[in-house]
């Protein structure tokens, strides 16, 4: 396997990201999207799946999105963008997961796999369904946490989606709309909680809507691994077979979903099964 070299590029709209990149020699990579107030490098099965990937002559770059940490700065031209997860705006997403292809292209990458975990998920469906995936040959998400129904396990998601829209009128978008949002207490702007948390936003992935649940609109191939001790699930489903009866009338044909029995949100103590999954799902 060859070694994993720290990687500096720049997101479509010049803020200046960082990764970390298994550079393998054939022309496919994946690229890796964390999950909310996460990074490129803490979930173990990071590791795992690096040696399969490797094993299958695929690289892995994966990456600090802008939304690492709660609160991060990132330079953008010759100022800072305040970001992280409580400042971070969904719909820019999208540049940092073409910033990353863009990058790996100049190391001759040509076809790519798009991975997500949790909200790095939604970020991944968001892409697939609105930027130019000529080059995108397949899909992974790993445990999609429904972000509206997520939103919705807190009582007071309609107080702050109210209060939300009240700061952005007044433009007062980096405003807390509280400093203990949903059941793990994180801080989120104005700006921030409506991209992610609304009913019908672009981040809401499962939800009905004209045309089908955005899930289902994805027609690459796709993978998605989830576990029965998810809190995704647990909190939002109760169990793994609610989720799956609501995910199968939304779904598309080309999804595969695998259930890893036991697993949590982050597959701690699951990696190795998670990584067979993947790799025959790659193969």
């Amino acid at each position: 396997m060859s070694s994993l070299d720290f990687v500096r590029f720049n997101a479509t709209d010049n803020v200046e990201l960082q990764g970390w990149l298994n550079n393998e020699n054939s022309d496919v990579a994946v690229i890796h999207l964390h999950g909310m107030s996460g990074n490129g490098y803490e979930n173990y099965f990071l590791d795992n799946l690096r040696q399969t990937y490797a094993a299958k002559d695929i690289s892995l770059f994966t990456i600090d999105s802008r939304g690492r940490g709660i609160i991060s700065d990132f330079r953008q031209n010759d100022g800072w963008k305040h970001a992280g997860s409580c400042f971070e705006v969904f719909s820019e997403s999208v540049h940092d997961i073409q910033g990353a292809i863009n990058y790996l292209k100049t190391l001759g990458k040509a076809r790519f796999i798009l991975q997500g975990h949790s909200l790095g998920c939604t970020k991944v469906v968001n892409f697939v369904l609105t930027q130019d995936i000529s080059d995108i040959e397949k899909v992974v998400l790993l445990a999609p946490t429904d972000m509206a129904g997520w939103a919705n396990t807190d009582p007071k998601h309609q107080e702050y989606l109210a209060k939300a829209k009240q700061l952005i009128a007044k433009n007062k978008g980096q405003e807390l709309v509280s400093a203990e949002c949903w059941l793990n207490k994180t801080p989120i702007s104005a700006q921030t909680y409506p991209t992610i948390c609304e009913a019908g936003s672009s981040a809401d992935i499962y939800g009905g809507r004209e045309g089908g649940a955005l899930l289902g609109k994805v027609s690459l191939p796709m993978l998605i691994p989830y576990g029965t001790a998810d809190i995704g699930i647990t909190e939002i489903d109760g169990t793994i077979d609610k989720w799956l009866e609501r995910v199968e009338k939304i779904k598309n044909n080309n999804t595969q979903i695998t259930v890893i029995d036991g697993a949590s949100h982050g597959f701690r103590g699951f990696e190795d099964k998670l990584a067979e999954v993947v790799g025959d799902f790659v193969a």
